[in-house]
């Protein structure tokens, strides 16, 4: 679709609805409608068979619904009739999503999934939304309306919110085929002749590493834009010194044996919640009336949660208590461990406030309001969920995997991480950040307690969704290579094909040249002149200062043969290349090495004469040739490529003309990449 109707009335209303009663301005609007432009040019034109398929790559917390409703108001405008938007099965997340999307598109038909059976018929003159849980009971019954809708020849778009979660194949490793969610939208798909199908996500490590022959696997990729006052990684995590940070608090972590012994919390624990009270007292004494959260990542184990929530109960009790005490004495009659720590609270605010009110005045606040404190553990066990509206002053939610994907803690403040995964994914990682957000009035407030290796690890995963974002950005392309630090996942193993997908290949500090390199003068054209005219000026055995944009050109062309296995995949290494030119560690400079213009290696005798064992002579050190061991090097070599026939008829050289053999030194670091070699 290349042509785009802007001023359709579905987009105008929506304009206006979203500024009055969503506070969304018109700029931040401009920029919504930029990014479902982006998604409407790439989504399968009305009225034409076939499909289209990709991730709307958005930030956490981000305000990602914004971005599906106007993709919706927009599609309308220019001939699409027939959405289907899939969500959340946990029923506060899918009520709330269904709610926004009737009170958003107003002059459309939205069912939810309690509308489904009863549907009678549509207005055909407007446009019909249904909203379904990803539920395997409620899917058939959208399978059904679908069928009766008669909408199997019409144009569909399907929007799949955190379509990287349920709707992925969990069997793909095995052979009993698909199952639950992934089948159901897998039949609901297939019925469909024209459809356009959006993949939402801030995490789509698991998408972009699907294999390129699966119908999960994104066709393009649209990255969205924050709207004003949104802070996230770039914000909290842009380097590596917390210790200057305004708002990231290293602590010890949380050992759960002596929480368990001591039969209390530790004592960082509360004084991030004596901070926490302190700085909602203060946001009201400036003026807010809003009510505000806390949060405390305990571990992954909910009987932890249970001791951990009576624990901090106990503790406010206290601290409600003694307050109240010293208000109607003095403050100094308060035990002097709670008046210290009350003290310090209050001058790590000070650094971060204008203008804050007197101490005395904000314990009174304090004290004033933490009666209206609510201690919540959230976990499948209790079943209690995060409330969209708070009604207390105060709620403090300890929990673990349940407060992740999806899910937004309103007005959060203050957030505890006491521990985390053995083996952590970047995905569960980043979905776990809930203090990212819209954050800007209460930024002062804002304090985010957790061990030095979890900030490592938040800071690292930054870096790689950085780089991935970036070059998505650039390229709109679902790029099959995923840069991580060693000892991290992308996404869970089961949705990844174990035959095709590499999590850790690419390691910082090693060397990849292609096995098996082309030598067949018919495949290689006029490759091996180019090249000669491009480095004939190049000294043999000197390293060169480059560009990684000039490896990349060196590297455009068809090096690896068909069969020439091992981890040298030329595209993908360009991929991996290409992610690094665009990291400020590296700044697009590289190294480069003529090793010999005349070689006349052969295929090894251990592959059986089906390969190289190596390229670069022996004794030319680590890095070789002195090349700088902290930027990706490329060391070329010429082979003479001479026949070289065994007595048996075995060719253990080439095919009579010469060829140029690349080989990478990926820099030193503690990473790699997660590749998918389909």
């Amino acid at each position: 679709m290349t042509l785009i109707n802007f001023n359709g009335d579905n987009i105008r209303n929506l304009r206006e609805y979203l500024q009055r009663e969503e506070n969304i301005s018109y700029q931040d609007f401009a920029n919504i409608l930029a990014d479902a432009s982006d998604i409407i040019i790439r989504s399968l034109e009305p009225g034409k068979i076939g499909s289209t398929k990709g991730p709307i790559y958005g930030h956490i917390q981000s305000g990602k619904t914004a971005v599906i409703i106007t993709t919706i108001a927009l599609a309308a405008d220019n001939g699409y009739s027939n959405f289907i938007t899939l969500t959340s099965d946990l029923n506060d997340l899918y009520e709330q999503t269904l709610d926004r999307i009737k009170r958003s598109l107003d002059s459309f038909q939205v069912l939810g999934k309690g509308d489904f059976r009863h549907h009678v018929g549509s207005n055909s003159r407007v446009p019909l939304v249904l909203v379904s849980s990803k539920n395997t009971k409620i899917l058939p019954k959208v399978l059904d309306l679908v069928q009766q809708l008669n909408w199997q020849r019409e144009s569909v778009m399907i929007i799949d919110d955190e379509a990287d979660q349920a709707s992925l194949d969990t069997n793909i490793n095995k052979r009993q085929g698909r199952k639950g969610v992934n089948k159901k939208i897998t039949e609901l798909r297939q019925i469909l002749s024209s459809y356009s199908y959006l993949q939402t996500t801030a995490t789509p490590q698991a998408l972009l590493l699907q294999d390129s022959q699966t119908s999960f696997k994104p066709d393009f990729v649209v990255t969205t834009t924050p709207g004003t006052g949104y802070y996230g990684g770039d914000y909290f995590f842009s380097d590596e010194d917390f210790q200057s940070s305004n708002h990231i608090c290293i602590v010890p972590e949380i050992d759960v044996t002596s929480l368990i012994t001591n039969n209390q919390i530790p004592d960082t624990v509360k004084q991030s919640i004596l901070l926490f009270f302190l700085g909602a007292a203060i946001l009201r004494l400036q003026g807010s009336t809003k009510n505000y959260t806390y949060l405390l990542h305990t571990s992954f184990k909910q009987i932890q949660h249970s001791l951990a929530t009576e624990l901090v109960r106990l503790f406010q009790n206290e601290l409600a208590v003694e307050l109240k005490v010293a208000v109607r004495t003095s403050l100094n009659s308060m035990p002097s461990q709670f008046l210290s720590a009350l003290q310090n609270a209050y001058r790590e605010l000070d650094q971060t406030f204008h203008n804050i009110p007197s101490f005395n005045d904000v314990i009174a606040e304090v004290t004033r309001a933490i009666g209206s404190t609510y201690v919540m553990e959230i976990n499948s066990s209790t079943g209690a969920g995060v409330s969209p509206n708070p009604s207390g002053r105060h709620t403090l939610y300890i929990g673990g995997q349940k407060i992740g994907r999806g899910v937004t803690v309103k007005n959060l403040l203050v957030t505890y991480y006491g521990r985390d995964a053995n083996q952590p994914q970047m995905d569960t990682v980043l979905q776990h950040a809930r203090m990212y957000g819209y954050r800007q009035n209460e930024l002062p407030a804002i304090r985010i307690y957790l061990p030095q290796h979890l900030a490592v690890r938040f800071y690292d995963i930054h870096v790689s969704d950085n780089s991935v974002r970036n070059k998505c950005k650039s390229t709109h392309q679902a790029i099959p290579v995923i840069p991580l630090k060693k000892g991290l996942k992308p996404c869970r193993r089961n949705v990844l094909n174990q035959n095709t997908v590499d999590i850790g290949t690419y390691l910082g500090g090693e060397k990849y040249f292609p096995l098996l390199p082309i030598s067949n003068p018919t495949i290689l054209g006029n490759q091996t002149a180019m090249i000669d005219n491009y480095l004939s000026d190049h000294e043999e055995e000197t390293p060169y200062s480059i560009t990684i944009d000039e490896m990349l050109w060196l590297l455009d062309f068809r090096f690896a043969a068909t069969m020439s296995g091992g981890a040298w995949d030329d595209e993908l290494i360009r991929q991996a290349l290409s992610t690094l030119k665009d990291s400020p560690e590296y700044g697009n400079c590289g190294s480069l090495v003529i090793v010999s213009r005349a070689a006349n290696r052969k295929k090894n005798k251990t592959r059986k004469y089906q390969g190289l064992g190596s390229v670069l002579p022996g004794g030319k050190g680590d890095p070789p040739y002195g090349v700088p061991a902290n930027i990706p090097a490329l060391l070329m070599t010429r082979f003479k490529g001479e026949v070289d026939l065994l007595p048996d008829g075995t060719n253990r050289g080439w095919d009579g003309v010469p060829f140029w053999v690349p080989l990478v030194r990926f820099p030193d670091g503690n990473y790699a990449f997660s590749v998918n070699f389909s």
